[in-house]
């Protein structure tokens, strides 16, 4: 019956190893691809920094405080 049981282990084992391994072999394909890609250097585009600009809406009149009399 030990016999049957260490087997069990074993093959558990094997395939816990494999597991891992692939997990490690496409983390570091990711990790590659990712790296050969890098970053793409985004350029400032008129506007980035106007809310409005970005949305491509253009700001209303200013409106004037009522006068006194």
């Amino acid at each position: 019956m030990s016999s049957a049981s260490d087997l069990r282990a074993r093959r558990s084992g094997e395939r816990l190893r494999w597991g891992l391994t692939g997990l490690a072999a496409v983390f570091l394909i990711v990790l590659a691809a990712a790296a050969g890609l890098g970053p793409t250097g985004r350029e400032e585009q008129p506007g980035a920094g106007e809310p409005l600009a970005v949305l491509g809406v253009a700001p209303g009149p200013a409106t004037r405080p009522a006068e006194e009399q």
